[in-house]
């Protein structure tokens, strides 16, 4: 299997390690391309241990990869469409970028849409995809694969609920970093010193986390209701977050984010 990747920033370079460490890839079988920055595209290939493709090489990749970023695209389409073949498996990774837009500028090819989130580095990552029309069983298994080597894949059942993966996974990492901030920082008003209210918030996530890894069985619902003793400080905290708004401020946040993502598609599609 011969993987073209076109654009290797954060995400896309997060998904060729993956599909590496899963043995799904070897570096001989995924090509950087960048024909605007050759050498960029040089030294990407080696920090990842992959190979730099040349544009000509394109058309004979089993399946290319877009990481390039939304705003970004229309150039980059321009740029490359040429090398492409018709019916080609191509993966995109990009927020905002329907098959739509993705047939209007690149041609009748077999898209698939996915979006990862950043936990895909630490090969703990939940990825949604989306198959486009004419997509094989073949190409929708590889798909899979390559989505799951980061951690967790699931297939969509249309690319509309793209937008809903974003606002769940996509965007939610800064979520919980946020939450963390905001229990560090209401810790530190109440005088503690500000490194330990860091530490105490930041060790605090990433046990609960371990604790709801361990347990696939163990519902987030269940772990709160086990740590809130009836009567206790924990069973008031949150009773306390409830009535200042915590849920609707949290579903607010998520809805924001798709709407956001509704917006990009509306803006890119109309170009």
């Amino acid at each position: 299997m011969k993987l073209a990747c076109i654009g290797a920033g954060n995400m896309a370079g997060a998904v060729i390690k993956s599909a590496l460490a899963a043995g799904l890839l070897q570096g001989s079988e995924i090509g950087i391309v960048n024909a605007r920055s050759p050498e960029h595209g040089i030294q990407a290939a080696e920090k990842l241990g992959v190979t730099c493709m040349a544009p000509e090489e394109i058309a004979a990749a089993d399946a290319v990869m877009l990481g390039v970023k939304p705003q970004d695209f229309a150039a980059a389409a321009a740029m490359y469409r040429q090398y492409f073949r018709e019916g080609q498996l191509v993966l995109s990774m990009m927020a905002g970028i329907s098959f739509k837009k993705l047939k209007k500028e690149l041609g009748d090819m077999h898209f698939v849409r996915s979006m990862p989130n950043m936990g895909v580095g630490v090969l703990r990552g939940v990825t949604g995809y989306a198959l486009g029309e004419n997509v094989t069983e073949a190409e929708a298994n590889f798909m899979h694969a390559l989505c799951a080597a980061g951690g967790t894949a699931i297939r969509l059942g249309s690319e509309d609920e793209i937008a809903k993966v974003i606002g769940a996974a996509g965007s939610s990492p800064a979520y919980f970093c946020f939450l963390i901030e905001a229990l560090a920082a209401a810790a530190k008003a109440d005088g503690m010193d500000e490194v330990s209210a860091a530490s105490f918030a930041r060790e605090a996530f990433i046990g609960t986390a371990e604790i709801l890894k361990a347990d696939a069985d163990l519902s987030p619902a269940e772990l709160r209701r086990r740590i809130s003793s009836k009567k206790g400080t924990t069973e008031a905290a949150i009773n306390r977050m409830a009535e200042t708004g915590f849920m609707e401020s949290v579903a607010a946040g998520y809805r924001r984010a798709v709407e956001k993502s509704d917006a990009m598609t509306a803006m890119f599609d109309a170009e």
